[in-house]
């Protein structure tokens, strides 16, 4: 009797997390499905550079979903002071769409729309509409036409940006 008791008292505990989890999915704006790709410190799944010969492009979302309307790639950022009213700033954005290019290109699936969250679970969603793959197209040509001329200037006077820079070290440009 004692067994089927803590039995009975497992199962709703389970019931009650999951649908604790389900809730707080649905009220910070992350969808439901498999987490099958993590680019995090201690997690359990491997992440590969996602690597586009075509666009010329490579990166690692933080993680991927596969949900039932496709994959879902989500960026974390630390920033505490996300954009107002909803959006996602630039840079971000276009992040987030290159990786929705590679994982549509490289896993061969669809990939509704990418996610960026910001501290504080603000979960910022980036459609990848038509429009968005032309801003995403054109940026990536002018980035390479840039750095094909050796002609790139920096757009901003941020010493923080500067120093988590992926070409600091090349840069004469850079603030120090």
């Amino acid at each position: 009797m004692t067994v089927l008791l803590m039995a009975a008292a497992a199962m709703v505990l389970a019931l009650l997390f999951f649908w604790l989890s389900a809730r707080s999915r649905k009220s910070t704006g992350i969808p439901a499905g498999d987490v099958f790709y993590q680019d995090l410190v201690g997690q359990p799944f491997t992440a590969k550079n996602l690597r586009s010969l075509k666009l010329g492009i490579s990166g690692k979302p933080d993680c991927l979903i596969r949900t039932a309307d496709g994959i879902v790639p989500v960026e974390l950022k630390k920033s505490k002071r996300p954009p107002a009213r909803g959006e996602v700033y630039p840079n971000h954005m276009i992040q987030n769409l290159a990786y929705c290019a590679l994982v549509e290109e490289r896993l061969k699936e669809r990939v509704p729309y990418g996610l960026v969250i910001y501290a504080g679970q603000q979960v910022r969603r980036v459609e990848f509409t038509d429009s968005n793959r032309r801003w995403l197209m054109h940026t990536i040509a002018a980035l390479q036409a840039a750095r094909f001329a050796n002609q790139a200037k920096r757009s901003h006077n941020q010493r923080g940006r500067c120093s988590g820079c992926g070409v600091r070290d090349e840069c004469d440009q850079a603030l120090r």
